[in-house]
């Protein structure tokens, strides 16, 4: 198995014959796929026009998780080295595919596999250039514009870009929408930062053989971005179903004194409907969608185990995951469902257990007395319990008194946990279950602020928008919208100080490491349904019991 490679093919390439041999070469390839028309370098704008649409097509329906680039017609590649392992070939020679080979890559060895597909079709004709007769041909401008989220490049942004770069004589402009701006999206917080999807943009463009001197990104802080007041663009290319956002921008540039651009509209490439089970109506689109594939990611791993975490507690055997997210995020009906799937899940709720450290003579209710007073947070008559609504008064009005309730409660809460982990091991050691690894879920809202994490395998979070967040507080404590997105815009300021600046809903970051997302290792849901709360949580225990095998 390669990690990349090169596939060389000939004009004549038919789209059956294609579909076989992205079949043969997902077979080999594990990650990238280039893709070479070498033969068709001078051929015109109509053929390659046709080639992107059928090669990302086809590349959907056959290995949708196979990165395909088709390289295009280009005159120099030597400030950009296409890197591969290995070149398939089909119809070209060994000594063509490899001297193909070392134009797009000089320092490429001599490792070159012929593939061979079975084709039984009558008709020889090519399929690529049957087509290229019967396409209009399609004008070139000097500057292009186009624009869009690009989370996660799909086949989709692939033919957009690739379309892009095809009418482009000297400048491409690509708007990347902001961060700021995608707060709206379905699980906008599993969405990459702006500097990531600019960075996979270039890449990708810099890889079909685009000049680098010919590209500028652009961060789009509103709908319209540049075009909107620059004079030099003659063309937007655009998916179908933004035709009409194309159509206000030629309204805002007549008003501006501009002439309108040329819209160049791009079939969508229909999404695969295998893999997608549990998938809510509302989040499915019928075209290839970056929301799709967040969706996917769901109860799956985003990054290693934490493999430290043995080394920050007293017992080594239960396999603990630290579950967190904001109020309203279906925490405890998560660990509910958690528990449900298998025997060995324990859950440990952590608020539980803070309200045993406040129990009248342990060693934390004595602190509490001796730092805050007694006659300001103990009730009148015996046993003298804390009164949480006086303390609550005190602490939540004062942000350094809340850091010091904290101090006290948090480590007694952390020592019942260690005591809890280390009791259940001295269990599961006498247990004949063949299944008798214990998992723990440690159900815990401030698991990251108190650096609990750092004795957890694996952090969980629950997420949701904050517009359901605040609904669903509301509804359970009869709250008023003020108080709810008070409440929701505290616990932000929290986990965001607590975590490098991100809160629940901020994009950015899964590839940044910051925010809560941004230490999780894996991510659920609660936002639809029950039924698909449950497929998530049945997937993300599949998954964890095979990396616990």
């Amino acid at each position: 198995m390669y990690g990349t490679g090169l596939l060389v093919l000939s004009s004549a390439t038919k789209k059956q014959t294609l579909g076989s041999l992205l079949t043969s070469a997902s077979s080999f390839i594990k990650h990238e796929l280039f893709v070479s028309f070498p033969t068709a370098t001078n051929f015109g704008i109509d053929f390659w026009r046709f080639a992107v649409s059928l090669c990302y097509t086809t590349a959907s329906e056959i290995c949708p998780s196979l990165d395909v680039r088709l390289v295009l017609p280009a005159t120099d590649l030597k400030d950009h080295l296409i890197k591969f392992d290995v070149v398939l070939t089909h119809d070209q020679s060994r000594d063509q595919a490899l001297h193909y080979a070392r134009i797009l890559n000089p320092h490429f060895n001599n490792n070159v596999l012929t593939t061979s597909v079975e084709n039984n079709l009558v008709n020889k004709t090519s399929e690529l250039l049957e087509a290229e007769k019967g396409v209009r041909i399609f004008d070139s401008h000097d500057h292009v514009c186009l624009g869009g989220t690009f989370d996660r490049l799909h086949n989709g942004h692939k033919i957009l870009l690739s379309t892009g770069a095809l009418l482009t004589k000297r400048c491409m402009l690509v708007g990347i929408t902001s961060d700021r701006m995608l707060t709206n999206k379905h699980l906008a917080p599993l969405i990459h930062s702006f500097n990531r999807r600019r960075s996979d943009v270039q890449s990708f463009l810099l890889d079909i053989g685009f000049p680098k001197p010919k590209l500028e990104i652009v961060e789009l802080t509103d709908a319209y971005g540049p075009p909107a007041c620059r004079s030099e663009f003659g063309c937007i290319v655009a998916s179908a179903e933004s035709v009409n956002n194309c159509h206000k921008l030629n309204e805002i540039r007549t008003s501006n004194g501009l002439n309108p651009v040329r819209i160049e509209a791009i079939d969508l490439i229909n999404e695969p409907r295998f893999g997608l089970e549990g998938l809510p109506d509302e989040t499915y689109e019928l075209k290839l969608s970056s929301s799709t594939h967040r969706f996917n990611l769901l109860g799956t791993l985003l990054r290693p185990v934490n493999v430290d975490a043995v080394n920050h507690r007293k017992a080594r055997l239960p396999y603990v995951i630290g579950l967190a997210g904001p109020s309203g995020a279906g925490k405890s009906a998560l660990a509910g469902r958690l528990a449900n799937v298998s025997p060995s899940v324990h859950v440990v709720d952590c608020d539980k257990l803070g309200h045993e450290a406040y129990r009248p003579d342990t060693p934390c209710y004595k602190a509490l007395l001796n730092h805050f007073g007694f006659e300001a947070i103990a009730r009148p008559e015996p046993p003298h319990e804390i009164d949480r609504a006086k303390l609550g008064r005190i602490v939540f009005a004062d942000a350094e008194r809340l850091t010091e309730l904290n101090h006290l409660v948090w480590p007694e809460i952390e020592r019942q946990v260690q005591e809890f982990l280390v009791q259940l091991e001295e269990k599961s050691f006498n247990s004949k279950s063949p299944d008798s690894r214990p998992i723990v879920i440690l159900d815990a809202a401030v698991l990251l602020q108190a650096n609990w994490d750092r004795f957890c395998d694996e952090v969980w979070i629950a997420i949701l928008t904050k517009e359901e967040a605040q609904r669903r507080i509301r509804e359970r404590g009869h709250l008023s919208c003020e108080v709810a997105a008070e409440r929701l815009a505290r616990q932000a300021g929290a986990i965001a100080e607590a975590t490098g600046g991100l809160d629940w809903w901020d994009v950015g970051q899964v590839d940044t490491g910051c925010g809560p997302v941004g230490r999780a290792h894996v991510v659920l849901s609660t936002q639809w349904e029950p039924e698909c709360s449950q497929k998530q949580v049945e997937k993300a225990f599949k998954l964890l019991k095979e990396r616990l095998s």
